[in-house]
C-alpha cells in the first residue's frame, strides 16, 4: 500500500512532526509512504530514510497556490502509484479533496486542531469518508460545528517515538554549542513563535528574568521559529544585557529536540512537544497559545490527555507571577525527588498511551478500512 501524506510544511509543529514520525513508522512496516508539503527543516530526515517528498505551497490557499498544489499531488500521485490520500490540516484536505475526484483514489483525513466554523469554512472544509481526530474533545467539534458524522471518525492521538525521544540522550555537543553552565538549573521552552504563543514565549522569558535576579543559577532554552521570531530574539537580547548574562538562548528551527529536552530540567510547552519532553522524562509545565494548566501531575493527568495536552479545555489564566512560582516550586533543589517522579509518570503514559506504533498500527487499520469501502 502507498500512501500520500498531504501536509501544509515539514516545520517545528505538532502536526508536521507527526506527519514525519507516521512516514517513518509507515516505511518500518513495510508500507510506501509519500509525503508532499511546502517544505521545512525534516524534509532532510525523509530524505535520510529515502521516503519521497514533493514540494507544493499547501500553506498557501490563494488561486494559484491551489492550482499549483493540485497539480503537484496529481504528479505524485500516478509517479508513486497512490493507494490513499492522507491529509493534514485544513487547505491540503481542500486540495486533496479536488484530487481525489479527479483521480479517484479515496481521502481521509487526520484533524490536529479545532477548525474555525464560520460560513465559509463550513464550506470549504473537507473531512474524507474516514477522520482521524487527536483528541476526544476535536471530535465533539467537529461533530457540532461541522455535522461530521460520528461513526467516520476515530480516535487517534499523535505518536511519539520512544527510542527517539528517551532519558538516556547525549547531549555533549548541544551544551558546548551553547556554552551551558554546569550548575544552573535548565528551562526548555519549544513551540512556534507567532500569535498567542509569542506573547506566551515573553512571558516565559519575563519569569526568566524574575528567576534571575532571584537566583542567577537559571538558564532558559528556546526552540521555535514564526512570524515573531525576531522581535522575541530582540526582546531576549534586551532582558540579557539587563541582567549582563547570556542565560536565555534562543535557537530558532532545530531538528535536535531530544538534545535540548535532554538537557532539560523543566519543560513548558503543550501539545506534541509536551509528550516528547514527557517521554525524556521531563517534568513539564502545561502552557500554550490555546490553554494554561499548569504542572502536570498525577491529578491533571488526565484533563490533558483528554484535550491532547493542550490545555484548551481549561479556564486557568496564565500569569508571569504564577509561572514564575510554579517553576520556582519544581527547580527546588528540595524537589529532585519530584521532578524524577513526576518524569517517570509521564514516560509511562507516553509508552502506554502514545508510542508511534500504536498509532501507526491503528491509522493502519483506518486505511485498510478506507480502502474496502471504495
Amino acid at each position: 500500500m502507498n500512501v500520500l501524506l498531504a501536509s501544509m510544511a515539514l516545520d517545528i509543529g505538532g502536526a508536521e512532526t507527526h506527519v514525519v514520525g507516521l512516514a517513518k513508522e509507515l516505511k518500518k512496516m513495510g508500507y510506501g509512504p509519500v509525503i508532499v508539503s511546502a517544505g521545512g527543516i525534516y524534509v532532510k530526515e525523509l530524505i535520510e530514510e529515502n521516503i519521497p517528498h514533493y514540494k507544493a505551497p499547501l500553506n498557501k490557499k490563494d488561486f494559484r497556490s491551489i492550482f499549483t498544489s493540485i497539480q503537484t499531488l496529481k504528479y505524485a500521485i500516478r509517479k508513486e502509484k497512490i493507494d490513499i490520500i492522507h491529509a493534514h490540516g485544513r487547505i491540503p484536505a481542500l486540495n486533496s479533496k479536488i484530487v481525489s475526484l479527479m483521480e479517484n483514489i479515496p481521502f481521509m483525513t487526520t484533524v490536529h486542531a479545532k477548525f474555525k466554523a464560520s460560513l465559509i469554512y463550513k464550506h470549504t472544509t473537507f473531512l474524507g469518508k474516514e477522520v482521524i481526530s487527536i483528541s476526544e474533545d476535536i471530535k465533539n467539534h467537529l461533530i457540532d460545528k461541522f455535522n461530521a458524522d460520528p461513526k467516520t471518525i476515530t480516535i487517534i492521538p499523535n505518536g511519539i517515538d520512544i527510542n527517539k525521544f528517551n532519558p538516556n540522550i547525549n547531549a555533549l555537543n548541544l551544551k558546548s554549542e551553547l556554552k551551558l553552565k554546569k550548575d544552573t538549573m535548565k528551562i526548555a521552552y519549544i513551540s512556534r513563535i507567532s500569535g498567542p504563543l509569542a506573547t506566551l514565549v515573553k512571558m516565559v522569558i519575563e519569569a526568566g528574568k524574575e528567576l534571575y535576579k532571584d537566583m542567577e543559577k537559571v538558564e532558559i532554552i528556546i526552540a521555535g521559529d514564526g512570524d515573531d521570531f525576531k522581535e522575541i530574539s530582540e526582546y531576549a537580547y534586551k532582558i540579557n544585557e539587563e541582567c549582563n548574562s547570556d542565560f536565555i538562548h534562543i535557537l530558532g528551527k532545530r531538528t535536535d529536540i531530544p538534545e535540548i529536552l535532554s538537557i532539560a530540567d523543566l519543560a513548558i510547552c503543550v501539545s506534541r512537544s509536551a509528550l516528547e519532553a514527557m517521554a525524556c522524562e521531563k517534568p513539564v509545565i502545561l502552557a500554550g497559545g490555546e490553554g494554561y494548566m499548569g504542572l502536570l501531575t498525577e491529578n491533571n493527568m488526565e484533563a490533558a490527555i483528554l484535550n491532547n495536552f493542550t490545555g484548551r479545555t481549561s479556564s486557568e489564566e496564565l500569569t508571569v507571577d504564577k509561572l514564575k512560582k510554579e517553576i520556582l516550586t519544581i527547580l527546588d533543589s528540595c524537589n529532585k525527588e519530584k521532578r524524577d517522579r513526576l518524569g517517570q509518570l509521564g514516560r509511562r503514559i507516553v509508552i502506554d498511551q502514545f508510542s508511534i506504533k500504536s498509532m501507526t498500527e491503528r491509522t493502519i487499520e483506518i486505511y485498510n478500512k478506507l480502502l474496502k469501502g471504495v
